[in-house]
């Protein structure tokens, strides 16, 4: 680990954390419970700029950080958050590295249904309501559109030196 990782790694969790809590102040889009997920964004060019290890570091640190922020920490919005955080890293994670021929966007909304089905499940778990997956395909169709989104931004954001890895060779 390079010091300049760790401290452009720091960064993007600030990153993260900043749009995970202006993202709150913005309603939803249509669809109830519907968010932008731009904190995704700084975890997406965290993954494709450093890897895994530092995407994971950053996005749990997002995840515990906003919720104590705002004062939900191990409330279910924070177990939703979680669980959908978690399963949609861990999916983008095995695309990008066994599929590398997927496009960035791909693996963007394949993340962002994910997300929300992780979410779903915590909500399903939560309020033993089976009949919130009815929800699903609903979310999954805004997802399409988030996912979109969060990939061609972050497919802009790559394209600043800052967000890649420094070299080991250079």
């Amino acid at each position: 680990m390079k010091a300049r990782d760790i401290a452009n790694s720091s960064i993007l969790t600030a990153i993260a954390i900043i749009l995970g809590i202006v993202e709150g102040f913005i309603p939803s889009i249509g669809i109830p419970g519907v968010k932008l997920g731009l904190a995704n964004i700084a975890i997406m060019v965290t993954l494709y700029g450093y890897g895994w290890y530092y995407a994971l570091i950053v996005n749990l640190l997002r995840i515990f950080a906003v919720a104590f922020l705002r004062g939900t920490i191990f409330q279910m919005g924070f177990f939703m958050s979680l669980a959908g955080g978690l399963l949609s890293l861990g999916v983008m994670i095995v695309l990008k590295t066994f599929i590398s021929k997927l496009h960035i966007i791909t693996i963007s909304v394949i993340g962002s249904i994910f997300h929300v089905s992780g979410q779903i499940l915590i909500a399903i778990i939560f309020t033993s309501t089976p009949g919130i997956i009815y929800y699903l395909p609903f979310l999954a169709l805004a997802s399409v559109i988030t996912g979109i989104l969060v990939g061609l931004t972050t497919k802009q954001c790559l394209r600043i030196p800052f967000f890649k890895k420094e070299d080991s060779k250079k």
